[in-house]
């Protein structure tokens, strides 16, 4: 089963992104980069870690590109399966979508999220709803 982990520091942005990948799997919601990173390797060492993280690009304390450079190392030095990164931000910016891309991340979601695209995008990325 799917382990996700949501990351924004709206509230907004958190509720309504558990409320589109809820479907997805159980998930943690944190609201800061320094948060992100702790439940992240908390959720290693203790054998069940996230195999999917939704993160906002604008954190107010480290930023989104930050966190995600950090969890691409920390799956580095890992065996097996590694995390699937996804941004998800207001942001449309081409050279911002190329530099998440090239930093690791999966795909890249722009603020409001629609829940068809959203579906479309999992099914490519191998995610399926849960029962």
């Amino acid at each position: 089963m799917n382990r996700i982990l949501i990351v924004d520091d709206e509230e907004i942005g958190r509720t309504l992104m558990e409320d589109v990948f809820s479907k997805y799997g159980p998930f943690i919601s944190v609201s800061s980069g320094k948060d992100a990173l702790a439940v992240y390797q908390k959720g290693i060492e203790k054998g069940k870690p996230f195999n999917l993280v939704l993160l906002d690009i604008s954190l107010n304390d480290i930023s989104g590109m930050d966190v995600l450079e950090k969890i691409k190392q920390i799956d580095a030095g890992l065996q097996g399966q590694k995390s699937t990164v996804i941004m998800v931000t207001a942001h449309g910016e081409r050279n911002m979508v190329l530099g998440c891309i090239k930093a690791g991340c999966r795909a890249y979601f722009i603020k409001p999220l629609k829940k068809d695209a959203v579906d479309k995008k999992m099914a490519e990325l191998g995610f399926s709803p849960v029962k």
